[in-house]
């Protein structure tokens, strides 16, 4: 790992888009809560809280005028005339920090910080795992920049270059902890080579640590350099509920509409993050049965999971993001033959065979888990083979 000292600052993938942080923070639930804790880790990328604020309209007016912060770029001299307004109309007393102008300081700027450099790095998350900048920027290096408190963890990571896609990040995303200025930036192969780096360093060793939840007693294991509540990727699970929403709405709709709807997420971009391993769930890529059937009821549909996509690529390596998006045309084209409840398409495209493997979903449903294979469907030509 480089020294911090030999760091050269190197430019961001892209700059940031407020519409994308804009939209991260627009989308949370305003929640009444009595603690800081009553969310945590990923499920703070559905709701807004502040601690102590029990009330739902004094939530809502505190998340509706963050929204303007990350909107129209406000500065946090605004935010405090904002928050005293706000705390003022509704008569609330009894919050932390209260009873003293540095309190009121220390508060409105833990509010302010946090929630601007959380929807910011979820924002980033976003564009960092495009397609196209995993494509051009495969590799995501660690940026300290906590200055006044810097946390030997994050000092030691600085200059730090994982591939996107190391589970690492899964519980080392920037900001870790409260306070946390640390950032991740996306770089390419010019840009590693720049930093005298021939690949990526080292994954650091799993060093981990016992908190116990003050309220509750339970003792939650957490890496080292990473605090309670902290350990995810801002943004990540933001998408996997989106993907699990439109699932759900899939498995209500008819086979025409779900075709159409399934179509237009195997060409997405989410369909290219669920591949890469940035998404969890299941990822809906085809309707089972017939194109030109009527069908007024749900149909049944083809999903393919993280675990069964890991063990196929295990033994199939060469089946690519291409090959997936053809699912739907393998089924409506390929013989069909059935062994006891599995299914077995195969189908020849481009001179390439696929073999689709249909099993029963075991959670009660219609819908079937996919297994997708493929192979070269006629040998190479003997020149082609002997050299």
């Amino acid at each position: 790992m480089a020294n911090s000292a030999s760091i050269r600052p190197l430019r961001g993938a892209t700059r940031l888009p407020f519409a994308q942080q804009s939209n991260y923070f627009r989308n949370k639930l305003a929640l009444p809560s009595d603690r800081y804790d009553t969310i945590v880790g990923a499920e703070h990328d559905h709701g807004f809280i502040v601690a102590g604020a029990t009330k739902a309209d004094l939530v809502n007016d505190f998340k509706n005028v963050i929204q303007q912060t990350i909107d129209d770029g406000q500065s946090i001299g605004w935010f405090r005339d904002q928050f005293d307004q706000i705390v003022a109309k509704h008569g609330w007393t009894g919050w932390k920090g209260q009873d003293t102008p540095a309190g009121v300081a220390w508060r409105t700027k833990m509010i302010y910080t946090t929630n601007l450099r959380t929807s910011h790095a979820a924002a980033r998350y976003a564009q960092m795992t495009d397609p196209d900048v995993l494509k051009s920027r495969p590799y995501w290096r660690w940026v300290h920049r906590s200055e006044r408190f810097p946390r030997p963890q994050h000092v030691a990571w600085h200059g730090m270059v994982l591939r996107a896609n190391d589970p690492w990040f899964l519980e080392h995303y920037p900001p870790c902890e409260w306070g946390c200025n640390c950032m991740i930036e996306a770089i390419n192969e010019r840009e590693l080579k720049r930093l005298g780096k021939s690949g990526p360093d080292a994954v650091p060793p799993d060093e981990r640590y016992d908190y116990t939840v003050p309220v509750t007693g339970e003792v939650v294991s957490l890496p080292v350099g990473v605090g309670y509540g902290w350990n995810h990727t801002a943004g990540r699970s933001a998408a996997e509920m989106a993907l699990e929403v439109q699932l759900q709405k899939l498995e209500d709709i008819d086979a025409a509409i779900a075709r159409a709807n399934i179509g237009r997420l195997r060409d997405a971009p989410v369909f290219d993050h669920f591949l890469s391993g940035q998404l969890k769930g299941d990822f809906p890529v085809a309707v089972v049965g017939s194109a030109g059937k009527a069908a007024a009821e749900r149909p049944p549909l083809a999903l393919l999971s993280q675990q069964s996509l890991t063990a196929q690529l295990a033994v199939n390596p060469d089946t690519k993001l291409q090959d997936y998006r053809l699912v739907q045309q393998i089924l409506d084209q390929g013989q069909v033959a059935q062994h006891g409840n599995q299914r077995v398409v195969i189908a020849t495209i481009d001179d390439v065979k696929y073999r689709a493997i249909l099993n029963p979903a075991t959670d009660g449903s219609k819908n079937f888990m996919l297994t997708l294979l493929r192979e070269r469907a006629t040998p190479p030509a003997i020149s082609a083979r002997v050299k």
